[in-house]
């Protein structure tokens, strides 16, 4: 069968097990990536206001290609945590924009 495996919701696991396969005499190959770099973070006490400008303090991440940056728009996406009402709760965030 396939199938798929989520953790903290961030981490995806997926595989598939053929019909012949015996847990004790059949091996596993396994492959892995990563797709967080180049990724800055926002710092949790972020906001600046600078000459009429609102700015967000980020901190970078993992170790940045930086120049596949400065040819192309910038956008957000990600996960945030969203306070209502007095529950924290996971959104994913998409900007369908250039904001720099």
């Amino acid at each position: 069968g396939k199938y798929i495996v989520t953790r903290n919701g961030s981490s995806l696991c997926a595989f598939a097990v053929g019909g012949k396969f015996n847990n004790e005499t059949s091996g596993a190959i396994c492959v892995g990536a990563h797709t967080d770099s180049p990724c800055p973070k926002l710092k949790p006490v972020s906001r600046l206001e600078k000459s009429g400008n609102t700015m967000l303090g980020v901190v970078g991440y993992g170790g940045g290609l930086w120049h596949t940056w400065f040819d192309r728009d910038l956008t957000l996406v990600g996960r945030a945590l969203v306070r209502r009402k007095g529950r924290v709760s996971q959104e994913l965030v998409r900007l369908n924009r250039a904001v720099c």
